[in-house]
């Protein structure tokens, strides 16, 4: 059995971030907790005392400023993996469908969801879903990441884990080519927006820039995503390290920096 087939019993999304959640905590979490940090402060003067549904929260990157600000971060996710690296960040972490969340109507005052809801097929129906656990009036945000050129260090890092046995999973070419795609421009998420029964709806558009700048940054952060991190876990020894290096210095010789193009909806809930 070749290192990466090992790896073969992550057939779905959810497999993969229970898999890597570990990884995503070493590596990814650097990337989100930057973005993170973009998508709350400026809501600081609406967000502090309320209490906040983060939906899709993984390891808790917007609880942390959510908490820092003052609010009450109520975190949930379908990994259960994934939250148990949210420890500290949320005063209660719940293991649970974004598409049919488990509370009641207009339970939180705010619903946040970060880069989660262009994981489902319906992301209106997510919008929807927080829209409905939103008190009247109350403030529904959401992230996603906006269509942009291949980004040469990604690339990099792929070719590289290409010539060490990885060949991307299914569930992750279906959600590059078919589920992101559904919110990943201002008019798509917008229209997700409108068909979720939102209001006062606006979409901010922007270039992040999370500080990930040296070769060794951006492999760390590429290694832990979901779809590469099983992969890697599988890697041992000598075959790891050799892989790790390689990627570095291809990343060096022709990488660039990781500045993501960010889509962030501003929405309320009907009164």
């Amino acid at each position: 059995m070749e290192d990466g087939d090992r790896a073969s019993g992550v057939v779905s999304l959810r497999d993969a971030y229970r898999a890597s959640a570990s990884a995503w905590d070493r590596g990814p979490s650097r990337l989100y907790d930057e973005l993170a940090r973009l998508i709350v402060e400026p809501l600081t003067g609406e967000l502090a005392g309320r209490l906040v549904l983060d939906v899709g929260a993984g390891t808790g990157a917007l609880c942390r400023p959510l908490r820092a600000l003052g609010a009450t971060p109520v975190a949930l996710d379908v990994s259960a993996d994934m939250l148990a690296h949210a420890c500290g960040a949320a005063t209660l972490a719940v293991v649970g469908d974004m598409l049919a969340l488990p509370f009641l109507d207009s339970a939180f005052d705010a619903a946040l969801a970060g880069f989660s809801i262009s994981h489902v097929e319906a992301p209106e129906l997510a919008l929807a879903e927080m829209r409905r656990v939103v008190a009247p009036g109350g403030l529904v945000v959401a992230a996603v990441f906006g269509a942009s050129p291949p980004n040469a260090s990604k690339e990099a890092v792929e070719e590289v884990a290409a010539r060490f046995g990885f060949r991307r999973p299914e569930w992750y070419v279906t959600f590059k080519t078919v589920t992101e795609p559904r919110s990943n421009t201002p008019d798509l998420l917008r229209g997700c927006a409108e068909r979720a029964g939102l209001t006062q709806i606006a979409i901010q558009d922007l270039i992040a820039d999370p500080g990930l700048e040296t070769p060794r940054d951006v492999v760390e952060c590429r290694l832990g995503m979901a779809h590469l991190a099983p992969f890697v876990d599988a890697l041992r020894g000598r075959r790891r390290a050799s892989f790790v290096a390689s990627a570095i210095e291809e990343v060096r010789r022709r990488g660039q920096p990781l500045m993501p193009r960010v889509l962030i909806l501003s929405s309320r809930a009907p009164d």
